[in-house]
């Protein structure tokens, strides 16, 4: 054996080890319009220490000037380099999910507010999160699918056999992720005063896999694993710093730069329409009660 590697061994390392990958996956987010960072480092404020994730990428979908009203995408990736699936188990959706907003959207107002007077001097108060008041669940990807994802594992060689694995994938994949979008959240102004920018600020957590992602439909009598390009899983999380509700959609290598355009595209093109025509919507935080709520 050769006391150095081969051209052809380099290669194959560094196809092994998923570092080209990385590269792969922030060539096409640049090829996409987003000015992208690799390796980029967050504070896991839970140890105390400086981590990084694979990719960042950023792009300003819409920026109106005259009323200093910006939305932007923050894509944020951890790459999975591996030739074993990814499995998904589903189940439908309830009404308190089609409720939930998406933590990882950060609006510059936390609530939009109603007043209805009540009684002598009283008044009552109706609170409506930006997202549904703005029209996003109309136009979100995970919000036009009945179903969710619940579980999920990897399938791995065990002996002659596979075994569906999940040890330790929700700590390795989750935690990270979270405490890097937390991490960046809290550096978005929320309230800013009368003369200061206003953003819509999304961050869109991705595990891009380079293996093949699996549906399993848990409410069929014998499911059949169903191959999709993405999934999204939701996952409630506790930890000293974290305490709630996040979401992270798995994405297959060769399907990134669809998702751009196929599922992110129809949220950035109703972003941009609210920015640029609808400012008023958006910067008006007091709106009209809502007798059916």
């Amino acid at each position: 054996m050769s006391a150095a590697p081969s051209p052809e061994n380099i290669m194959e390392a560094l196809n092994d080890s998923g570092y080209l990958m990385e590269q792969e996956v922030a060539t096409v987010l640049e090829g996409l319009g987003y000015h992208v960072q690799t390796n980029f480092p967050f504070e896991d404020i839970d140890e105390g220490k400086s981590r990084e994730m694979d990719v960042r990428a950023i792009k300003t979908i819409a920026r109106n000037e005259a009323r200093k009203l910006s939305c932007v995408f923050e894509i944020i990736v951890e790459c999975k380099n591996s030739s074993n699936p990814f499995v998904f188990i589903g189940r439908p959706k309830t009404a308190a999910d089609q409720r939930l907003a998406p933590e990882e959207y950060v609006f510059f107002t936390r609530w939009y507010e109603t007043h209805k007077p009540v009684g002598k001097g009283g008044s009552s108060v109706q609170l409506t999160e930006p997202f549904h008041h703005l029209g996003f669940p109309n136009v979100h990807y995970a919000y036009q699918r009945p179903e969710k994802a619940v579980q999920f594992c990897r399938v791995d060689r065990k002996g002659s056999g596979w075994h569906a694995n999940h040890a330790g994938l929700y700590d390795a994949i989750f935690f990270p992720m979270a405490k890097a979008v937390s991490s960046r959240m809290k550096e978005i102004p929320r309230e800013p005063r009368h003369d200061e920018w206003r953003y819509l600020w999304f961050f869109v957590p991705l595990v891009v896999v380079s293996s093949d992602i699996y549906w399993v439909d848990s409410m069929q009598q014998a499911p059949t694993p169903e191959v999709r390009p993405y999934v999204t899983f939701r996952r409630q999380l506790r930890s000293k710093t974290l305490n709630g509700s996040f979401s992270v959609d798995f994405v297959r290598q060769d399907y990134l730069a669809w998702f751009d355009t196929a599922c992110l595209g129809r949220i950035a093109e109703h972003a941009a329409m609210l920015v640029n025509e609808e400012p008023d919507l958006v910067l008006k935080k007091e709106i009209a009660w809502d007798d059916a709520r």
